[in-house]
């Protein structure tokens, strides 16, 4: 290369230069303004800080399906924390979102593994948290896509930032759907157990939490009076996970699991059908041979805890759980009926 080359090579790397910083800065610019269009113009902004102190209205319409509208009064379906058992509220949690008092809206154990399930052909999960679902039942749709999944992603981190834990939960468990045309934890109780959502015993709590990742296809115990091997295992499994959680004591355990609800129908050894009963048969009078029987109700806790949510709107470390258990494979968050993946991932 002569002298007159190699200057000329000099001045042109430069001018190269210059013009690509001035490209990348268009153009990191531009992604800027429309960033900040979208957060000032798009983004439900003040719909989501306002959750703090508001409430959302479930309106069920003729096919079943629930519109969302915020409104600043209570709703009369409404059922504030205070007002719902502690320990059955909880079963819900730590079989929806484990981490949920950890993380800032997204649990990224649980994306990861949705993932790899995913790339291996296998069922995939939601991996979606509760402030997820609470983002997208309210704010976005059901569409699954990735454009949809980052939305939620970004909606779910931004409200734990400006919403309290506490009201995200209570959120949550009024829009939840718990079966056909069946939203929140006040019209569940009523609905499965004739009760108020205070009233709720832990096992009936894990009951509604088997519910919720697929309320249609899961209550078939309760359309049948009888439970399912599936339902059994789920409910008991997620017993478990309250022992592990200390929501529950490892002595209660047991007791709990060995409960029935008010809708089971037993089939004795005489034939008759009892409802929460053991019968017992003896021989009073061995001369006469006659057999007399018995009916021996169990009683019934409700409330083994004997706690309330009423206990403190702040997070202590009792409700931080420690570990991270792993999932069942259909603890689900999300209603995954036909085994539709939110998004392929290739």
């Amino acid at each position: 290369m002569d002298e007159n080359s190699q200057k000329l090579e000099e001045t042109k790397t430069p001018k190269s230069l210059k013009k690509k910083l001035l490209i990348f800065s268009f153009v990191f610019n531009f992604f800027i303004v429309i960033a900040l269009i979208y957060f000032y113009g798009v983004f439900p902004r003040q719909e989501i800080q306002d959750l703090e102190k508001g409430h959302i209205l479930v309106t069920v319409g003729a096919d079943q399906s629930a519109e969302y509208q915020f409104v600043s009064n209570k709703p009369k379906s409404w059922v504030t924390l205070k007002d719902m058992n502690y320990t059955a509220a909880h079963a819900i949690v730590v079989s929806e979102d484990w981490a949920f008092y950890n993380h800032s809206g997204y649990d990224l154990g649980q994306i990861k593994e949705a993932a790899e399930e995913a790339i291996e052909g296998e069922r995939t999960r939601g991996a979606s948290t509760i402030s997820q679902q609470v983002v997208k039942n309210i704010y976005l749709t059901s569409e699954k896509s990735l454009t949809r999944k980052l939305k939620e992603l970004f909606y779910s981190t931004y409200m734990e930032r400006n919403v309290s834990k506490e009201k995200i939960l209570e959120t949550y468990l009024n829009i939840a759907e718990f079966g056909p045309g069946i939203y929140g934890i006040k019209a569940a109780s009523q609905y499965y157990f004739k009760k108020r959502p205070k009233d709720l015993s832990p096992r009936e709590g894990a009951f509604l939490a088997m519910l919720l990742p697929s309320p249609k296809r899961y209550g078939e115990s309760f359309r049948e009076k009888k439970m399912t091997d599936f339902a059994s295992k789920t409910v008991d499994s997620i017993l478990k996970k309250m022992v592990r959680a200390k929501y529950l004591k490892p002595e209660q355990l047991e007791k709990v699991k060995e409960q029935s609800f008010s809708w089971e129908e037993e089939v004795t050894n005489t034939g008759l059908k009892a409802n929460d009963a053991q019968v017992e048969t003896s021989i009073e009078n061995p001369k006469k041979n006659l057999r007399k029987t018995r009916v021996v109700k169990r009683k019934r806790k409700h409330d083994l805890t004997g706690k309330s949510l009423d206990q403190g709107h702040t997070i202590s470390d009792q409700l931080k759980l420690e570990e991270n258990p792993e999932f069942d494979e259909d603890a689900l968050v999300e209603d995954v009926s036909g085994a539709e993946a939110e998004f392929n991932v290739q």
